[in-house]
């Protein structure tokens, strides 16, 4: 069964454009060449564009740790952390049926 994980951000205003660049290049990066992804998309609240999300789908938990520690991760989500009102919101999901 797969993996969701979904991964909140409140981004100050004046940094927005940066972090939408930084998670571009994560995406990217991510869904070439990470092993087990199966998704990996960034989306912005409708209501609100300082409120952002990456929706990521993973064969295993095991992907999901592999990711963690892949160069292109550590590379930008420092510089992503810059750009944040305060700590993620990370909420990971296991598939039921």
């Amino acid at each position: 069964m797969s993996i969701k994980v979904i991964a909140k951000h409140s981004v100050k205003p004046e940094k927005l454009d940066e972090f939408i660049k930084l998670s571009n290049q994560l995406v990217e990066a991510t869904n070439k060449e990470d092993f087990g992804c199966i998704h990996y998309q960034f989306y912005q609240d409708v209501n609100d564009p300082n409120v952002t999300a990456m929706i990521e789908e993973w064969e295993s938990q095991e992907a999901v740790e592999t990711h963690l520690k892949a160069k292109h991760f550590v590379d930008v989500v420092p510089a992503m952390r810059d750009c944040l009102n305060g700590p993620t919101e990370v909420n990971v999901y296991k598939q039921l049926s």
